[in-house]
C-alpha cells in the first residue's frame, strides 16, 4: 500500500472493488481511491472520491532507459492532442529535441499516449492539454487545489507529488512552507487522479510539488487536463 501506516490506521476502509482497489474514507468530507489495475482512475468520476491512484511501476527497460537519460535537458511540451495524435507528436518532439530512437523512448511514447488516453476516457473528453516536461524547481510550491475537472499526474522520474489529509488541509494551507505535518506522496511512477474545485462542492484534495530547489534533483512530470479543441481546428 501506498498510504503510510499512521494514515491506514486513522482512516476508515469502506470497501473493495472487484479490481483489487480499496476505497479509503478520509475524515472531513473527501476520499482516496487505490488499485493496482488503471480502470481505477475511472472511479474519479463519483461524487464521493477526490482522488484516485493507480499504483504501479514502470517497465524495467524503460526505468533503467529514464535514469541514464539527461532528462534535465530535455525540452518541455505542453500541447492540446486528441489521444490520436500524441505519439506522432511526442516522436516529432523528441526528434527535435534529438533523442536517440530506441526502446525506452517507444515505451515512453507509449506511455504517455496510454494515460493520456486513459484521462480523456475518464473525462469523457476529446482533447488534452498535455504536458512533459523536466523540473528543476519546486514548481507550485504553495498547497492548492486545481481550478480544473480532474487532472491527472504521474513523475516518471524524481520525486512524486505531495498531499494531506483532508483533516490537515486547514494547517497546510495556513502554514504553507511552514507546515510540518504528515506528508503523503504520489509514490514515483505511479498515477494519480487529483479532482479539482470544479469537480463539485468542495471537491479536491490540497497538495503540492515536492520541495526539490538546490536539491540538485530533475523531476519527469507528466500532467494532463481536459481542454476545448485548438481555434480552427473545425472541431
Amino acid at each position: 500500500m501506498t498510504a503510510p501506516a499512521a494514515i491506514e490506521r486513522a482512516v476508515s476502509l469502506a470497501h473493495r472493488l472487484s479490481d483489487s482497489s480499496s476505497s479509503v474514507c478520509m475524515p472531513r468530507g473527501f476520499s482516496v481511491i487505490e488499485g493496482e489495475q488503471p480502470r481505477v482512475l475511472r472511479m474519479i468520476r463519483r461524487s464521493e472520491i477526490d482522488l484516485a491512484i493507480w499504483r504501479r511501476e514502470l517497465p524495467a527497460a524503460l526505468s533503467s532507459w529514464l535514469d541514464a537519460s539527461p532528462i534535465g535537458e530535455w525540452p518541455s511540451l505542453r500541447d492540446v492532442l486528441t489521444p490520436a495524435e500524441i505519439a506522432r507528436t511526442l516522436r516529432r518532439h523528441f526528434d527535435g529535441a534529438g533523442i536517440e530512437h530506441c526502446d525506452g523512448r517507444a515505451l515512453l511514447i507509449d506511455d504517455v499516449t496510454r494515460l493520456a488516453t486513459l484521462y480523456a476516457d475518464a473525462l469523457r473528453v476529446t482533447h488534452v492539454h498535455l504536458r512533459l516536461e523536466p523540473v528543476h524547481d519546486n514548481a507550485c510550491t504553495k498547497f492548492h487545489r486545481d481550478c480544473v475537472i480532474a487532472r491527472l499526474v504521474t513523475t516518471y522520474r524524481g520525486p512524486g507529488t505531495e498531499w494531506v489529509t483532508a483533516e490537515n488541509a486547514a494547517k497546510a494551507l495556513s502554514l504553507q512552507h511552514d507546515y510540518d505535518g504528515e506528508l503523503l506522496h504520489v509514490p514515483t511512477q505511479s498515477v494519480a487522479m487529483f479532482k479539482g474545485c470544479l469537480g463539485g462542492g468542495e471537491a479536491g484534495v490540497h497538495h503540492r510539488s515536492p520541495q526539490i530547489a538546490r536539491t540538485g534533483v530533475t523531476r519527469l512530470f507528466l500532467c494532463a487536463n481536459a481542454s476545448k479543441p485548438p481555434a480552427g481546428t473545425g472541431a
